[in-house]
């Protein structure tokens, strides 16, 4: 289960991180490494603990990551924008 959330933050950073660059937010793309890093060495750990069997876990970490990211950047977006 741990394996789950680490890498849900790897993918939500990674993903979050594009758009980011996409975006052309540059403070949020210098700052964004690090939580990627975190998920990354987290994944790396529990990976090597857990192994093959920590692949449906670790998929539907990275999916609720990759989803959400796509969600909040949106919503975080529209929300600037109303308010600017």
């Amino acid at each position: 289960m741990d394996i789950l959330l680490a890498t849900f933050v790897a993918v939500f950073g990674r993903a979050i991180q594009q758009l980011n660059v996409v975006g052309g937010h540059y403070l949020a793309a210098a700052l964004t490494p690090y939580l990627i890093a975190a998920g990354d060495v987290a994944v790396i750990l529990l990976a090597v603990n857990l192994g093959w069997p920590a692949i449906p876990w670790a998929g539907t970490g990275g999916a609720f990551g990759a989803v959400l990211a796509m969600v909040l950047h949106r919503r975080f977006a529209a929300w600037r924008r109303r308010t600017a």
